[in-house]
């Protein structure tokens, strides 16, 4: 992703702004549109990085360790440490992300 300095846009704008992308993302509501959305938004290095988080998060959230999930998706413990104090002190949105991508696959 480009560097930018989050400082420049302040909090409460950075809110308005993320909760105004849900809202869109909520008004496309069909899957095909909603991809279509990312694809062009987020270029492939953007995507690839957005479904890793995912992964790491479903393979923590299913017990594996660090060394497995290091060894399947080769990413660096800082990155599973991140999304691990996302999964324990976040807001529960991964949380949520995780239950809903199980029930689809069952």
């Amino acid at each position: 992703m480009a560097k930018f300095k989050a400082e420049k846009i302040p909090y409460t704008e950075q809110d308005r702004l993320i909760k105004k992308f849900g809202q869109i993302l909520a008004q496309l509501k069909t899957n095909d549109a909603i991809t279509g959305f990312l694809k062009d938004l987020l270029n492939r290095q953007e995507r690839i990085m957005f479904i890793r988080r995912l992964q790491i998060a479903e393979m923590l959230e299913d017990g594996k360790t660090y060394a497995e999930i290091i060894t399947k998706l080769h990413c660096g413990p800082a990155t599973i440490a991140r999304i691990e104090r996302w999964l324990n002190f976040g807001r529960d949105g991964i949380k949520k992300a995780i239950k809903i991508n199980k029930t689809m696959r069952d």
